[in-house]
């Protein structure tokens, strides 16, 4: 899939509030279950994976990319985006998170895109600093776009 595919303007979501880390998860997979992406199982897989292997999703400072593998939840592969207006951690020693990514996807292929532009985005602390301050979903599309180009 093309990386226009996996993640729409109305799944960006900019400077939303999270009391801790389970409502975190459940504002990144909000756009995604109202879209009919996933259903809310899907959700309370990654609540139960996370009670029982941690936050593995979690995968550097300011950034979690929430998933799992429950692929009989998910109707069609897709992402959103989520930034934080307060930093949230997601255990007492990890990283603060600001920027959550969700992925759903049917299989484990089909998102390598996406894959592809979280790398590119996450290597760069500029690009990073640049989705936390910015203001209009158009914009952190335009750089995953740019991102799933990069080599």
């Amino acid at each position: 899939m093309m990386i226009q595919e996996l993640i729409k303007k109305e799944n960006i979501v900019l400077k939303r509030h999270a009391k801790d880390w389970k409502e975190a998860v459940h504002i990144s997979l909000e756009k995604l279950v109202e879209g009919g992406y996933c259903t809310d199982q899907y959700e309370q897989g990654v609540l139960k994976n996370t009670a029982e292997y941690g936050p593995y999703y979690v995968l550097t400072e300011e950034f979690a990319l929430v998933h799992c593998n429950d692929f009989a939840s998910v109707n069609e592969t897709q992402m959103a985006v989520t930034t934080l207006d307060e930093a949230i951690k997601f255990s007492e020693d990890g990283y603060d998170v600001r920027i959550l990514v969700a992925l759903v996807a049917v299989d484990g292929d089909k998102h390598l895109d996406g894959i592809r532009a979280i790398s590119n985005i996450f290597a760069d602390e500029d690009k990073v600093q640049e989705i936390i301050d910015a203001t209009e979903p158009e914009k952190v599309l335009q750089m995953f776009i740019e991102s799933a180009e990069e080599e």
